[in-house]
Formats: C-alpha cells, structure tokens, sequence
C-alpha cells in the first residue's frame, strides 16, 4: 500500500506543480498587461518597452486590450459581479454580504483557472505569432516584475481578500 501511495505521489506531484506553474504565469501576464495598459493610460508611452517599435505601437495595445478583457470579462467594471456590488439597492446589505454575493457571480474556481490557462497560452501565442520569440521572452522578462492594482481571483480567498479583490477590480 505504502508502495502504491508513493507512485501515486510521483504522478500527482508534477501535475500539481505545472499547473501552479501555469497559474503563476498567467497571473504574471494579467499583472503585466494591467500595468502596462494602466501606465500607457497615465503616460502615452510605454515604460517599461519590450522591444515595439512605433509602427506597431498600435497593434500592440490592441492586443493587450483584447487579452485584458479576456482574463478580466468576469470581473471587470462591466461584469455581473461589478454590476452588483456597485448597485445602490445593494448598499442595505454588510460589505460582507455584498462582497459574497458579488464573487459568487464569478465562475467556479476550477472553470476560472482554467480559463486563465488557457487565455496565457493563448497570449503568449499570438503574442510569438504576431511580434516574434525576441518581443515574448523580453516580456517575460518584464512580467516577472510587474505588479498590478489587482490580481486574478485564482484562488479561494478569504472574506477581507474577497472584499479587497472586488473593491479594487470593481471601483
């Protein structure tokens, strides 16, 4: 039994740690794209430049933009989960409550990290396709360092991380 317990580990083991891998890679391309967008917004120019030139300046953004609004279509200013926590007939409630009822608005835990996953990969592909290998690799380069107002509900939270999440995602 011991036996069959310590195989099982060695095949579980590496699944667990590659898809927290993945995880963390998505959650560094969100974190890069948000502050990118966010500093582009402030600034009109990109800080940190991974190489764009001014002819595709243009396109560029447009492909953050787009995967923006991939990772974040369940909890961006638009979404249900926004719609709700900001609505005023809602303000009779706790912020506990609210916030609760707010986050229940986003798909199951599983469903959202695989969403995340997938719209990485799917990044990082076009992002290869479109600007070339050189452009990816120094932007994971950048990503590793980005930080962003938020970050991915990737994770089961607490109530004060719940109501900080949505605080910050949705105002």
């Amino acid at each position: 039994m011991k036996k069959r317990l310590h195989a099982l580990a060695l095949i579980i083991l590496p699944l667990c740690v590659n898809a927290q891998s993945a995880i963390n890679g998505a959650e560094q391309s969100f974190s890069y794209i948000s502050s990118t967008l966010n500093a582009f917004q402030a600034t009109g120019r990109l800080v940190n430049n991974p190489g764009i030139d001014g002819s595709d300046l243009e396109a560029y953004l447009d492909l953050l933009r787009y995967y923006y609004d991939e990772f974040s279509r369940d909890f961006n200013r638009d979404s249900s989960m926004c719609a709700f926590y900001r609505d005023p007939e809602n303000n009779r409630m706790t912020i506990e409550e609210k916030a609760e009822i707010s986050f229940s608005f986003l798909s199951n835990l599983d469903d959202r990290v695989d969403h995340y996953i997938v719209t990485n990969d799917s990044f990082q592909n076009e992002l290869a396709e479109e600007f070339g290998t050189f452009l990816l690799d120094n932007v994971t380069e950048l990503k590793a360092e980005s930080k962003a107002n938020h970050g991915l509900p990737a994770s089961v939270v607490d109530e004060a991380g719940m109501i900080s999440f949505i605080d910050s995602a949705c105002t």
